[in-house]
């Protein structure tokens, strides 16, 4: 017994123990937030543009360029963030969780689909979860 890690064995039963290089999917993932919070990050440049356009164009309305802009605006910054944030989580079983919630959302595009889908295959595999903690 001596030869295994000290978190081998708890009680006499086996756990898992975390591999020493993360499996290539995370490198993939964190390839995929940063990328969905550029994106995100031009969505609220678009609505801040919006916005001024409103005021500058004498035939929209600009109220309701400001509401578009404002809503555009406030869901670039949250998810700008939410995926930035993925960048920068540390190694815990709830990130595991967190990350799949971020693939979902990229699953709701037919342009990031071609991206998420395989992400989602290689995520739910357990040498991915056992990365992160989850058993």
């Amino acid at each position: 017994m001596s030869d295994l890690p000290p978190n081998a064995f708890r009680a006499g039963t086996p756990v898992s123990v975390t591999p020493a290089l993360p499996p290539e999917v995370v490198r993939w993932f964190k390839v995929y937030a940063a990328a969905m919070a550029l994106l995100y990050a031009l969505v609220l440049l678009f609505a801040v543009a919006v916005i001024f356009m409103g005021f500058l164009a004498e035939d929209i309305d600009p109220v309701e360029m400001a509401i578009l802009g404002v809503i555009m605006g406030g869901l670039g910054f949250v998810l700008m963030v939410a995926f930035a944030a993925a960048l920068f989580l540390p190694q815990r079983p709830w990130v595991w969780v967190y990350d799949l919630v971020l693939i979902a959302i990229g699953l709701t595009s037919c342009v990031t689909m071609i991206a998420t889908i395989p992400l989602l295959i290689f995520w739910i595999k357990p040498e991915t979860k056992a990365w992160f903690g989850r058993v």
